[in-house]
């Protein structure tokens, strides 16, 4: 029914949710819903499919720091920030929205997603139409906004959207990893991942540094997700 959106004299409407027969009146997808979800991740729990990830951005809440006590210390009292709809409201349905506006985002996009798919492709795991579009969705309000550099807003794109879909056990999962590796920080591995390595400076280095958590984890384990240790 998401997929269903379309822009309709200014407004973006769906096909009906429920019929009037099921529901007393037709009801469609209001275009101010908006769907987040928790999920926790261990031996317990299935891991998604690639039909879910390719429709929602992974945000993963697992870095403790229990020494961060500074919160406490401050006893300033802070006013809830108050939004109205028009600042989540969709402004993107089709690749073709963003291109009118930010054309050089979408070909920077896709130039560096290009590049990607030819690690994946061996895995199964390369993206499709839906994912870049999403992408270059989220680095166009990235670039309305002023929040981050490309780079910046690129790099969790790849973290939230791509690394998700990686699993598995065989050389060509170790050997797309590395690349990615290689292709966000420009260091080549060869195997070895205890090493001390300041990539903090980076082209992509949230994403590296997930990227070399899953590669050890596939180095001791015999297997790697996105979700180890999560």
């Amino acid at each position: 029914m998401m997929e269903s959106r379309r822009w309709e004299n200014g407004k973006i409407v769906s096909s009906k949710l429920l019929s009037k027969e099921m529901a007393g009146r037709d009801i469609y997808l209001p275009a101010n819903v908006y769907i987040i979800g928790t999920v926790n991740m261990d031996e317990t729990t299935h891991p998604f499919s690639k039909k879910v990830l390719d429709r929602a951005n992974t945000i993963e809440f697992n870095r403790v720091q229990l020494d961060h006590l500074d919160f406490l210390k401050e006893l300033k009292q802070v006013e809830p920030m108050k939004l109205n709809q028009e600042a989540f409201a969709a402004k993107y349905l089709h690749l073709k929205d963003v291109y009118q506006r930010y054309p050089h985002v979408v070909e920077r996009a896709t130039n560096e997603l290009v590049k990607i798919n030819t690690y994946l492709q061996p895995l199964g795991a390369h993206i499709g139409y839906r994912v870049r579009d999403e992408i270059c969705f989220y680095l166009a309000y990235n670039e309305e906004g002023k929040l981050m550099e490309f780079e910046n807003a690129f790099d969790h794109c790849l973290l939230q959207k791509i690394l998700p879909r990686i699993s598995g056990s065989d050389a060509r999962v170790q050997r797309a990893l590395e690349q990615l590796f290689t292709f966000c920080t420009g260091i080549e591995l060869n195997g070895e991942y205890d090493a001390l390595l300041d990539f903090t400076y980076a082209k992509y280095p949230k994403s590296a540094d997930k990227i070399l958590h899953m590669l050890r984890g596939l180095a001791d384990d015999g297997f790697t997700s996105f979700w180890i240790g999560s």
